[in-house]
């Protein structure tokens, strides 16, 4: 079956759900299921081969810098011998500005010594322009794999981005041999990905991230998946010869893994991954929230300025299938002036936590960053079942519920989710609104955010380091790119608490009182009493004074007088 026929089947059923993909709904999605922590299992959610559409597609994002020299051969190859004419016509090629060597230029190595691609506009442009179209006959995608003669026999029942990650390894093996070395030599690995992360790594770099756990788990699923590909190989010479798949080392298939992970991308109207031919060179970034194109903040969403250095990047759409052409396509989002910095938008709408775990780097500018914080019911709570029933009518789980928390806005979602937890009789259980920020009542209030604040600090705890470690570490010129990336992770995660941890106080602040058995009790009572005491100590002298001229006129004889003890009986 050709290419063509098979991204025109895949997209049936599809085209309806793009929609349903975009920014404004991924979050709704999401928060219905916990995000799985392997890498396979990514892989396996979105095969072609096992879901028909899958309704959360995992992009992978980029990963490595590509030479000036190799970028440029690929574009020329592109153009002259693929039939890629679109190609250059508004998209120029030219030495990175800022650091020359890419974002591989360590600081405490002077092995990179090779000058970087970067991407800029050609020409002026408008939003929904096409400015680069790579037709489908150069791109790969799974079916390449299946039709590969070495390939093909191992990937039965395997996950699509498993199948494109060998596919790849066979190729590079060949290395001037393949017909798609021009492509080959722009995909290499990453030396800082998490799947080449020790396990002193780990505990140095990840401790008290949110990925901590899901990385190991993507490390350590690579590893079984070629462990599962050797044995198979090793159960049957006759169909796998040892000397045909000798290519296939561990240190091979992880690193072909991790550029798939990293450079293959998502193609919501063709249903498949593919790897794109120069379009996957162009930088992702993180994606901006959904914003009006007639909103005034829409431009600043779309469009960076560096004040230093007068330079300006784009923030593009995503890569997708166009049918009528035939092409993998790359549209601009807004207007943009010639000479402008090229990034595509990540279209799976990653934070940055999950941008580390596809390339190990993260977007510091990243204008919608979030965070998925878990939640659950109380099980021993006496309105338990109730509970259940109506979050269960909302949609909602009373387990592994996760939200995704913002940086600069309180999730209502999830606050109402809490608010409804603390109710403490069934005449609230209905007061509590999913669709409005609605207070139930002032102590249910406080109890709220009371441990929203408690779970921030935890948060903040979890880490070895504070906000100021990590800015003295971006300072020093003798820490890796490994170091440094991890460490801009970190700091981009503890400004998003730290955030939260501000919402949280200013909403506490105009609470006056204290939960008590008898009610809510102002919270400043005890500080009254000793401002009045305090304040009644200037008038003392004068209250001795009164009371010793009292004294000298007699005014208390009569008291003096009185017969001391109390009186028997009620009379």
């Amino acid at each position: 079956m050709s290419r063509t026929r098979t991204m025109r089947q895949n997209r049936a059923g599809k085209i309806a759900s793009v929609s349903s993909a975009s920014p404004q709904n991924h979050h709704r999605r999401n928060r219905r299921k916990k995000r799985s922590g392997s890498v396979i299992a990514e892989a396996s959610s979105a095969s072609v081969a096992t879901q028909k559409v899958p309704s959360q597609p995992i992009v992978p994002g980029k990963t490595t810098s590509v030479s000036l020299e190799d970028a440029r051969e690929l574009a020329a190859w592109l153009r002259h011998e693929r039939n890629a004419k679109m190609v250059g016509e508004f998209i120029t090629i030219q030495p990175a500005s800022g650091n020359p060597y890419g974002d591989r230029g360590d600081k405490t190595s002077t092995a990179t010594t090779t000058e970087m691609a970067e991407f800029t506009l050609s020409k002026n442009v408008e939003g929904g322009d096409v400015i680069l179209s790579i037709p489908q006959d150069n791109c790969v995608t799974a079916v390449d794999a299946k039709e590969h003669p070495i390939v093909a026999p191992l990937i039965e029942e395997k996950p699509e981005l498993v199948q494109l990650a060998l596919w790849l390894c066979c190729e590079k093996a060949k290395a001037k041999g393949s017909e798609w070395w021009p492509y080959l030599k722009t995909l290499n690995g990453n030396p800082n990905s998490v799947l080449r992360f020790t396990e002193e790594e780990f505990k140095e770099l990840l401790k008290g991230t949110s990925i901590d756990k899901e990385a190991r788990q993507r490390r350590d699923s690579a590893k079984e998946e070629y462990e599962a590909l050797r044995a198979a190989i090793a159960e049957d010479p006759g169909k796998y010869p040892l000397d045909v798949y000798a290519f296939l080392t561990e240190s091979a298939f992880i690193d072909a893994l991790d550029i798939v992970c990293a450079r293959a991308q998502w193609l919501n109207s063709a249903n498949c991954y593919a790897m794109v031919p120069l379009m996957d060179a162009i930088p992702i970034c993180g994606a901006p929230p959904p914003v009006s194109p007639e909103d005034p903040s829409f431009a600043r969403f779309y469009e960076i300025r560096d004040i230093k250095t007068g330079l300006t990047a784009v923030r593009c759409g995503y890569a997708d299938y166009d049918v009528d052409s035939a092409s993998v396509v790359l549209c601009a989002n807004t207007r943009a002036s010639a000479g402008s910095k090229i990034l595509q938008i990540d279209h799976s709408v990653r934070n940055n936590s999950e941008l580390y775990l596809s390339f190990g780097d993260v977007d510091d500018q990243h204008p919608g960053d979030y965070e998925y914080w878990p939640t659950e019911l109380s099980e021993n709570d006496p309105l338990y079942a109730a509970k259940k029933s109506v979050l269960e009518a909302q949609g909602f789980a009373d387990k592994g519920q996760t939200f995704p928390v913002y940086k600069d806005r309180m999730p209502r979602e999830f606050l109402s989710y809490l608010r409804f937890a603390r109710v403490t009789n069934s005449e609230e259980l209905f007061a509590v609104s999913f669709t409005e920020d609605k207070v139930v009542s002032p102590m249910n209030e406080y109890e709220t955010l009371q441990l929203l604040m408690a779970d921030c600090r935890d948060r903040m705890s979890a880490y070895d380091t504070n906000e100021e470690d990590e800015l003295l570490l971006q300072k020093r010129d003798d820490v890796s790119l490994k170091i440094r990336n991890a460490s801009r992770l970190r700091r981009c995660e503890k400004e998003l608490v730290g955030e939260m941890m501000n919402a949280v106080r200013r909403r506490l602040a105009p609470i006056r009182g204290i939960p008590t058995k008898q009610g809510m009790e102002d919270p400043n009572s005890d500080l009254l009493e000793i401002f009045d005491a305090i304040e009644s100590i200037p008038n003392a002298p004068k209250k001795a004074f009164e009371n010793f001229q009292k004294w000298a006129r007699g005014d208390y004889e009569d008291e003096n007088r009185r017969p001391k003890g109390g009186g028997g009986g009620c009379g």
